[in-house]
């Protein structure tokens, strides 16, 4: 299929299930070739054909007003809002006071699907899957998601759902092994699952890949893992590799100090320049922060006890980044990536815990811990989710909440239905704006879609002018410390980030006004953590006394900039030609402070 101009019209088709038609074309005389946009909704929370919605084609250029709205029923509409080269759709409905919201992909080629959820509302996905417990569940490529392993009876199957569409199917080829508290992480157009206990007791030291060409697992080339392991934690890597974090091992007791990395493409395990745990525990909790590095959390010792010890590691798992701090412990713990860098934890009080007991903490760029506002009432089962906007959702065990990063608290979360309580038995974040679960006394899978921005959704014309929205910062706000007042800007303090939240970025311009003089670094962050400080040590010259503003361009690996009076460089490192990266400032080091203010950033488009 050849790549249609921007303005070839799209066309629009609706079927009873939900069906769009897009269409593509290139040449002064095009020949049209339809691509089919469907829009599921599932049968819980249904919609139908009178709603009325806006499609938002977005991509690496800066998007137009969306096109005039269409009713869902109008089979065979126009749709000339969306562009050739569109890498995501946001669709919004309305019906009678109610909205739906649905987030897509867009790939080369082919039809697309989008699954429409009620905003803010949870919404039961429409087939049914086997009832399980210490089960896992995670998000792969191609917007599908795989529920695997588990202990019920009859004993429960591996199911895929297609969180494009809403289906819900079983493999055609299930695992080799039964598994219960296994790991699973995406791998690959797959899946990793990683240990976990058989049915027998035995711990596994073996681990089975998904296959999405063969709706199931390779039951002929199942790999070997070095330690056998349950329990464990497991992330992956900026490299597209499953670190395997503790556990415990043979005897399902000893909890494990030992790391190791699954690659998807050799399929090799690799133990040699792997860091250990300097705290072995079991059922630890991993994330990939924003800088790429890996911080471990949580889980449980030998004795049965909760495990305060934070630990970080290299991107690559080598070796440890940062000085091992201590973190209050209690009856549970969720911990959350935040856009600027740093972490955000939630721990649940131990029985006894004082009335003052400090259950949420920021985990800043740096590894220091800084208390947040407690959050107030019950906290029995928090469970963080996503993170679109800087601002992660939390499930506390009977309410849902959202961080609010530069306030240092949580905030109510408008959620229109009463979400039954078992959020936090298997669940994931398939994107930023979505929270999915399963419940152990519930057949279903259940979702919540709470944010539809992603990689590609527009900005304001202007940031940090009348408030801090669509940035986050890189540690807890505070005056000296990074500051935000409406008559002057943003105040950095030496150090100190903010940094645009969820997009990435291929060729950009970026403009940052400096209204006292005292400019700040702009970085520049690829998808594997490594920065750029534009005004830094390998690009200088950005920062300088007295200049009001600076503009940055970037066009594939070559980074250039300016200043106000003329003077401009470019950067003698660059970055990779093909690497997307995210936005933000930075107070320099050597600076008391810096003053930003109006900061835009606007997408160059192909050619």
């Amino acid at each position: 299929m050849s790549v249609k101009p921007p303005h070839t019209p799209y066309r629009s088709k609706w079927a009873p299930g939900l069906t769009l038609c897009i269409a593509a074309a290139c040449s002064k005389d095009p020949r049209v070739t339809l691509r089919t946009v469907t829009m599921h909704v599932p049968q819980a929370c249904p919609v139908d054909g009178n709603a009325y919605a806006e499609l938002d084609a977005l991509g690496d250029f800066e998007p137009t007003p969306p096109a005039a709205g269409h009713l869902l029923g109008d089979v065979g509409a126009q749709l000339p809002e969306i562009d050739a080269s569109a890498r995501a759709l946001v669709a919004d409905a309305t019906e009678s006071g109610r909205a739906w919201t649905g987030v897509a992909s867009v790939p080369p080629a082919g039809d697309v699907d989008v699954l429409l959820l009620p905003s803010l509302a949870s919404c039961a996905l429409s087939a049914t899957i086997d009832q399980r417990t210490s089960a896992a569940l995670a998000p792969m490529a191609g917007g599908h998601v795989l529920v695997v392993g588990g202990a019920g009876n009859p004993t429960p199957r591996t199911f895929v759902a297609d969180l494009t569409t809403g289906a819900i199917e079983p493999v055609d080829i299930g695992l080799l092994r039964q598994r219960i508290r296994p790991s699973v992480t995406a791998f690959g157009d797959g899946a990793l699952v990683a240990g976990g206990v058989a049915d027998d007791g035995t711990v596994l030291a073996t681990a089975e890949v998904y296959e999405p060409a063969l709706n199931g697992f390779d039951q002929q080339r199942p790999i070997q893992i070095g330690d056998a392991r349950a329990d464990q934690g497991a992330v992956v890597l900026a490299t597209g590799e499953t670190l395997l974090v503790g556990g415990v091992g043979l005897d399902a007791q000893t909890p494990l100090a030992s790391m190791e990395v699954v690659d998807p493409v050799s399929r090799t395990v690799r133990t040699e320049r792997v860091a250990q745990l300097a705290v072995p525990r079991r059922a630890p909790i991993a994330v990939r922060l924003a800088s790429g590095e890996i911080l471990v959390a949580g889980g449980a010792d030998a004795g049965g006890n909760s495990v305060g010890t934070l630990e970080w590691f290299s991107p690559d798992a080598s070796s440890a980044t940062k000085r091992a701090r201590e973190l209050v412990t209690g009856t549970a713990l969720a911990l959350a990536p935040l856009a600027g860098g740093a972490a955000l934890a939630v721990v649940a009080p131990p029985a006894a815990a004082s009335a003052d007991f400090q259950n949420v903490w920021v985990i800043d760029a740096d590894g220091a811990l800084e208390a947040g506002a407690p959050v107030e009432g019950a906290l029995t089962a928090p469970a963080l989710f996503g993170g679109a906007g800087g601002s992660p959702v939390l499930w506390t065990g009977d309410r849902w909440l959202r961080w609010q990063p530069w306030r240092g608290a949580f905030g109510a979360l408008d959620v229109l239905d009463d979400t039954p309580a078992q959020v936090g038995v298997a669940a994931c974040s398939p994107d930023t704006g979505l929270a999915l679960w399963v419940a152990a006394d519930a057949p279903a899978m259940t979702a919540l879609r709470f944010d539809t921005r992603g990689p590609y959704a527009p900005l304001p014309l202007a940031l940090l002018v009348n408030d801090t929205s669509e940035t986050a910062p890189d540690r807890l706000p505070g005056p000296g410390i990074l500051s935000f007042d409406a008559s002057s800007g943003l105040t950095l303090g030496p150090g100190a980030s903010a940094f645009v939240t969820d997009r990435t970025y291929a060729d950009v311009t970026i403009d940052v006004d400096a209204p006292t003089g005292e400019a700040s670094l702009i970085v520049l962050r690829d998808e594997l953590g490594v920065e750029l400080e534009v005004g830094g040590a390998e690009c200088p010259g950005l920062v300088a006394s007295g200049a009001t503003s600076s503009h940055v361009d970037r066009r594939g690996s070559t980074v250039s900039w300016a200043i106000a009076g003329g003077a401009g460089g470019t950067c003698s490192t660059g970055v990779q030609p093909n690497a997307r990266i995210t936005v933000g400032v930075r107070g320099p080091a050597s600076s008391m402070r810096s003053i930003v203010r109006n900061v835009r950033v606007a997408r160059v488009g192909p050619g």
